[in-house]
């Protein structure tokens, strides 16, 4: 039986190739770290800087912007958005429930607070997305 594909994104600004909030396809997950899919390089990260689900998640991550970071704009506030679909940055507004995509025109509700996807999460002991779904909360 194939394995079931998973997706990660950084918690903390691990590299220059891994932007934050960008979803990254997992090549290979151990407990000590994971590899990722970064423009079709393989990156590993340490485990503990990872966020690791078993779907794509459809929703916009939101992202605290760096202090004295030149992008993205000073302009769009503390935090931005990163889209699901392509990964583009955005401005996300005030408490924006829908964001419609500068770049791939794909609109998605805004993932404000994702701790619900904390019940999705691989675990780190070899798991590849042992977790199955609550029902209130199915994947997208």
């Amino acid at each position: 039986m194939p394995e079931r594909e998973q997706w990660a994104r950084t918690r903390v600004r691990s590299s220059r190739h891994a932007r934050r909030g960008a979803w990254y396809r997992v090549i290979r997950a151990t407990p000590l770290e994971g590899t990722l899919l970064v423009n079709r390089q393989p990156l590993t990260v340490p485990r503990s800087f990872l966020q690791i689900l078993p779907f794509r998640p459809q929703m916009w991550s939101v992202v605290a912007r760096l202090p004295n970071a030149p992008y993205p704009p000073l302009a769009w506030g503390a935090s931005y958005g990163v889209c699901p679909s392509c990964s583009a940055r955005a401005p996300l507004g005030q408490h924006a429930l829908k964001v419609c995509c500068p770049r791939c025109n794909s609109v998605f509700p805004v993932a404000w607070a994702d701790s619900a996807w904390c019940v999705f999460e691989s675990s780190g002991d070899g798991d590849r997305g042992r977790a199955t779904p609550s029902p209130a909360v199915p994947p997208r």
